[in-house]
């Protein structure tokens, strides 16, 4: 299920994008009380975001030529939650089923909130900073209301916007809603970047690819999987990497986990890539900045 399901279905006039972009943030503003239409799983998530029982991890995307220095050119904060129950439980267990738009803001300032927080320490450390990539619903990045918070937020712990990066997971229907440059308006302002992740996992719309207002695209990890063992997979990455390099956008390749594939992507310099080879996520984005491969 994607997580824009649960808006009511766009056409392809701009018009009745607008109008699903208002609906969304009517949603945010007038649900007063979270817990109200929340499922099960979402009260308990609601429950654990307030008990402190969810923490983040940072993993690190290198330029190929850059592995050797071991220093990441970005960062991506991942959550986890630390189930009193169940033990550490992976954000596919209970993200994807996050319906309420009221919860999925939450979860999203929390998620800003943390990585700001650690931001000003790395600061203060004086450490080399990079981007870090937020993992945030399409409907919550395209509220007002959000774009808002961070502004405030990054403000709060004195942390300049073009730190955060918002990458918005890929569907049908976020990508009509980061084609329109006047929804995205209001994370441009703030300042900070704009990704499209996990794209090319099927849900991908090359129609739109041209139009897409965002700085970098992230491939799923899935497309690499074959690499460089199957002819017809290397084919594929080949015309897809070619493609987003002529768009002029940055590229960050997920997946990496051996040295053979490593060793294929050096074709594209530019290119950012992140995967088990280099490191897995990890708490502390001190630590990870700081780290040496």
């Amino acid at each position: 299920m994607h997580t824009l399901d649960y808006i009511q279905p766009f056409s392809h006039a701009t018009t009745s994008i607008a109008r699903a972009a208002c609906a969304a943030q009517n949603d945010a503003d007038e649900a007063r009380d979270p817990s109200s239409g929340l499922s099960e799983l979402e009260s308990r998530v609601r429950d654990g975001l307030r008990a402190g029982e969810f923490h983040l991890v940072y993993q690190g995307a290198y330029r190929a030529p850059g592995v050797a220095s071991g220093t990441p050119a970005r960062l991506e904060a991942q959550v986890r939650w630390t189930h009193p129950d169940y033990g550490l439980l992976l954000p596919g267990i209970f993200m994807m089923p996050l319906e309420h738009p009221q919860l999925a803001l939450e979860m999203a300032r929390f998620v800003v909130d943390g990585v700001c927080r650690e931001l000003r320490d790395c600061l203060a450390a004086r450490l080399p900073l990079r981007p870090v990539a937020i993992t945030v619903p399409a409907q919550v990045a395209i509220l007002g209301s959000f774009a808002e918070d961070l502004v405030r937020v990054a403000a709060l712990y004195d942390v300049p916007a073009h730190l955060l990066d918002i990458e918005v997971a890929d569907s049908a229907n976020a990508a009509k809603l980061l084609s329109l440059r006047t929804l995205t308006a209001g994370l441009r302002d703030a300042g900070a970047g704009i990704s499209l992740g996990k794209w090319g996992n099927g849900a991908s719309s090359l129609a739109l690819l041209g139009a897409l207002d965002v700085d970098t695209i992230t491939i799923a990890r899935d497309l690499m999987a074959t690499v460089p063992r199957d002819s017809r997979a290397n084919v594929v990455m080949t015309a897809l990497m070619d493609l987003l390099h002529a768009l002029d956008v940055q590229v960050v390749v997920n997946g990496v986990d051996t040295d053979a594939q490593l060793q294929w992507l050096k074709r594209w310099p530019q290119a950012l890539l992140q995967g088990s080879l280099f490191s897995r996520p990890q708490a502390g984005l001190a630590s990870v900045l700081t780290r040496r491969l």
